[in-house]
């Protein structure tokens, strides 16, 4: 995201109005610093998300001019592996979310950024998630034979998105765009082989802007987005669609300002999720957990964690 565009959804994330807390108590703490990020070549960090083949580590990536890489760090934000992705561009990346099929794990890279609104095709890669092998700073490559590059369309028109989940449940790809007031949510069926361009079929909005990151629980029932500004939260209830449950009011949960915060992610084991942002104007960039603590209402039944 240009300069430019990053003071246009500081300005417009300041416009976003969200309601109450939700009933119950806040089901999250505030944050705090887990770690920092020390290695230079995590930069721009957009996207985020828990790994599910190495317990206890995260998976992120660098925003556009990056090289097709992502990066394996721990939940003190230090670096683990790197792994390159043979084949693949990375025109402008902007999230990372994962999959499960045949009892494998999979990463989901998201190409999805449109800034000017104009691309008309935009490129999801999956890859059976790796298992980090080395010590500290490994490195390898992910052969082009084993990626899937799956080529998605919007069925309106180009759409600017930096936000993508995978639901466990009715096993639909969302994409979530970014510049209306009221955020785009789309769909698509992942095919088990590539198939012709895939097309992406709107199926409801949220009322609030500039999402630049999403993820999903390992069982589909919680939900969680941010802006530059909030973090979102849902929860599902039973027998609910996806676009069902985005319709019903968010909960604002806590967050701690970050420089330019744009990647939130559950953790693994549910104990809470994290945020991590880009590195601007020399502000460290720091790993942030918010753990669960609390109770929930929804749907009348009284949830504790």
């Amino acid at each position: 995201m240009t300069g430019h565009h990053k003071l246009i959804a500081f300005i417009l994330s300041n416009l976003v109005v969200v309601g109450a807390w939700g009933q119950g108590n806040m089901p999250f703490a505030s944050g705090h610093t887990n770690g920092k990020i020390t290695h230079t070549e995590i930069n721009e960090a957009s996207g985020l998300v828990a790994s599910s083949a190495n317990p206890g580590f995260l998976w992120t990536h660098n925003d556009s001019g990056d090289a097709a890489r992502i990066f394996l760090i721990d939940d003190s934000a230090q670096l683990k592996a790197t792994y390159y992705l043979q084949g693949v561009d990375a025109r402008d990346w902007e999230d990372i979310g994962t999959m499960e099929r045949f009892g494998r794990n999979y990463l989901l890279v998201g190409d999805i950024g449109d800034n000017g609104g104009r691309r008309p095709y935009v490129s999801v890669h999956m890859l059976e998630e790796p298992v980090a092998m080395g010590g500290s700073a490994y490195v390898d490559t992910i052969p082009a034979e084993c990626i899937t590059s799956f080529v998605l369309t919007y069925e309106n028109g180009p759409r600017d998105a930096e936000s993508l989940i995978f639901d466990p449940i009715d096993n639909y790809l969302y994409l979530f765009s970014k510049r209306e007031l009221h955020a785009g949510i789309y769909r698509t069926v992942l095919p088990e082989k590539p198939a012709d361009t895939l097309v992406l079929t709107q199926v409801g909005t949220i009322p609030y802007t500039f999402i630049t990151s999403a993820d999903i629980s390992p069982d589909g029932t919680e939900i969680l987005m941010k802006n530059l500004l909030n973090v979102f939260y849902w929860q599902r209830k039973s027998g609910e669609s996806m676009p069902q449950t985005l319709s019903r009011p968010a909960i604002q949960l806590p967050y701690r300002p970050e420089p330019q915060g744009e990647a939130i992610a559950f953790s693994r084991n549910g104990q809470g999720y994290y945020t991590l942002s880009e590195a601007v104007l020399g502000f460290n960039v720091n790993l942030y957990f918010y753990r669960r603590q609390g109770s929930i209402t929804v749907n009348a039944v009284q949830r504790s964690f």
